[in-house]
C-alpha cells in the first residue's frame, strides 16, 4: 500500500504568487517524495520554486489553457493539433527549470481535469507514460468506463491511468451523512478543507484512506496550505490536518512514474 502525494504547482487564482513559494517549503518537509505538476507560468516566472523541489520530487507536466492566452481553460475542448502545441510548449519549459531532459518528464495532468481520449493519444505520441487528469466528479469529456476507476490501470492508449483516489461510504455514517445518497469522498485538499453536514474534512478523509487498499492518490494546490484565497480551513488549518491524516498511516510515498513501473513489471 501507497500513497502517491501530488501537487499542481501553479499560480494563486488570481494570477499572483503570494504566499507560493512558502507553501512549496512547507510541502516538501511534510511529503517526503511526491510529484510537482508544473504549469507554464511557474516554469518561466518562477522557475526558483521548481528547482527546489525537484531535488526530491518526480516533475511533472501541468497544463491550464487560459495560461496562453485562451479565455476557455478547458484543454479537451481545444482541437488535438493545439493541445499537442500547449503541451509541448509547457513540458519544454518546465524541464528547462528544473534543470532536466524534457523526456524525462512523463506525468501528465490537465488542468480542472479536462481531458478527452484524444488529449491521451497526444501524450501516448509525445513519449508520456502516466496521466493523472482522471477525477469521478469531472466527467464532460471521458467515458464512465474511465472516471468511474480508483485504482490505477493501463488505459488502450497505453498510458497508465493514476485517478484521484474516491469511495462511496455507506449512508447510514458520518462520513455518508456528509456525501449523501450516491454520493464519494475524493481524496483532495478540497475535500480535507470542507466540513459539511456536521462531519469534518479530516474525518472524511481518514475514513476514506483506510478504506482504500491500493495506491491513495491525493493532491492539493499550493493556495490550499496559505490564507491567501480565504478558503474555509486553510492555511494552518489545512497543514495540521494533513500532517494528522499522513502521520497516522505507515504507507511508503510513491511517485507517478513508479506506479507506472509497478504496473508493467506486474
Amino acid at each position: 500500500m501507497s500513497i502517491a502525494f501530488s501537487v499542481d504547482l501553479e499560480p494563486n487564482k488570481d494570477g499572483s504568487f503570494d504566499g507560493v513559494a512558502e507553501a512549496m517549503d512547507w510541502y516538501n518537509s511534510i511529503v517526503p517524495r511526491g510529484t510537482v505538476y508544473a504549469t507554464y507560468r511557474i516554469a518561466t516566472e518562477r522557475p526558483d520554486i521548481l528547482k527546489r523541489l525537484a531535488a526530491d520530487h518526480e516533475v511533472g507536466v501541468h497544463v491550464h489553457p487560459r495560461e496562453f492566452g485562451h479565455r476557455d481553460d478547458n484543454l479537451a475542448e481545444l482541437d488535438p493539433a493545439r493541445q499537442r502545441d500547449l503541451i509541448s510548449q509547457t513540458r519544454k519549459s518546465v524541464a528547462q527549470a528544473a534543470g532536466l531532459d524534457e523526456t524525462v518528464l512523463t506525468a501528465f495532468r490537465a488542468g480542472r481535469h479536462k481531458i478527452e481520449p484524444a488529449t491521451l493519444n497526444v501524450l501516448a505520441d509525445l513519449g508520456f507514460e502516466v496521466d493523472a487528469s482522471v477525477n469521478v466528479r469531472y466527467r464532460d469529456h471521458m467515458p464512465a468506463e474511465v472516471t468511474s476507476r480508483v485504482v490505477p490501470f493501463e488505459h488502450k492508449s497505453g498510458l497508465v491511468e493514476l485517478p484521484t483516489t474516491y469511495g462511496e461510504p455507506p449512508l447510514l455514517s458520518k462520513v455518508g451523512m456528509r456525501a449523501g445518497l450516491g454520493g464519494n469522498i475524493t481524496a483532495t485538499a478540497h475535500e480535507l478543507r470542507s466540513d459539511r453536514r456536521f462531519c469534518s474534512g479530516r474525518r472524511a478523509l481518514t475514513w476514506l484512506l483506510d478504506a482504500t487498499p491500493s495506491v491513495f492518490s491525493m493532491y492539493m494546490h499550493p493556495y490550499d496550505a496559505t490564507k491567501y484565497e480565504e478558503l474555509e480551513n486553510d492555511g494552518e488549518q489545512f497543514r495540521t490536518d494533513l500532517r494528522i491524516l499522513l502521520n497516522r498511516t505507515e504507507r511508503s510515498f510513491v511517485t507517478a512514474s513508479e506506479i507506472y513501473r509497478s504496473i508493467h513489471d506486474q
